[in-house]
């Protein structure tokens, strides 16, 4: 069933969200020839101000696609869950574990392709650039000879820095649903009280974040791992921070979405 459940979701979402991100790719190789035929040294303005029209087109689609794709999985969510949809999502056979499941793997799978694009699409204008290419490959050289003089970081930090990341991405995702879900909880203004649990909820979040900072510099005033620096410690130790944290509150917000669809559904 869980298997049915994502096929489902993907047959609902793809023919909005691939034709966009395939928008980057289109708007990439416009930007690429832009720069190759110099649009910007030309001494005619009405190059010039193609060239630059078809920049900001170019940055524009990579602003706008990430959000309108943001904005399409937590509307999806809301729809197939709380809104028309669900009243047939929930009169199938379906265990709410399998529902969370498949919406979570699904919106991660198109966040990925997304910032995988967007993060392509940079790497690849920017590669155009000789001189400001080196510029970015010495400052990586710079920090990585900083981070190293003062921690040890190894390839295990940088393994766990990215699973770090891909944990806070499926946080966020179900911090979504969770407010979602939350808001259900209201009799009337549901959306609008999911708007309140996500506000809040952030501000909580920020005040762990902010007493972890420093809680950091308390250790380093105190004389407590000296070596340490805000470099090292920004990739040595705050990977184990963010992905205990955000495995916590992956728990929280799962629990939390997985409780008002099992005992406090209410969709009229």
């Amino acid at each position: 069933m869980l298997g049915k459940l994502m096929k489902y979701e993907w047959k609902a979402s793809w023919k909005l969200l691939l034709p966009m991100n395939l928008f980057i790719v289109v708007t990439s190789l416009f930007a690429y020839v832009t720069i190759q035929l110099s649009f910007f040294d030309s001494e005619s303005a009405l190059v010039i101000m193609t060239g630059t029209f078809v920049m900001m087109a170019y940055v524009l689609s990579l602003i706008v696609v990430f959000i309108v794709t943001m904005i399409f999985l937590v509307y999806r969510a809301y729809k197939s869950v709380y809104g028309d949809e669900g009243y047939l999502l929930h009169t199938l056979p379906v265990d709410k574990h399998h529902i969370i499941i498949a919406k979570v793997v699904m919106s991660a799978v198109w966040m990925l392709i997304n910032i995988f694009l967007i993060y392509s699409s940079i790497v690849f204008i920017v590669s155009t650039q000789n001189e400001f290419m080196e510029n970015i490959l010495e400052g990586f050289s710079y920090y990585a000879e900083l981070v190293n003089e003062y921690g040890d970081i190894n390839g295990f930090d940088i393994f766990m820095t990215f699973v770090a990341a891909f944990v806070t991405l499926i946080a966020k995702i179900l911090k979504f649903g969770a407010c979602i879900s939350l808001g259900q909880l209201s009799s009337n203004h549901k959306v609008l009280t999911s708007f309140g649990f996500y506000y809040g909820i952030h501000f909580v979040q920020k005040i762990f974040d902010m007493l972890h900072l420093v809680f950091l510099e308390v250790m380093l005033e105190s004389g407590v791992n000296t070596a340490a620096t805000p470099a090292s410690l920004s990739v040595g130790s705050s990977w184990a921070f963010d992905l205990i944290s955000n495995l916590i509150y992956c728990v929280a917000f799962y629990f939390a979405t997985w409780y008002v669809m099992e005992k406090k559904l209410n969709l009229e």
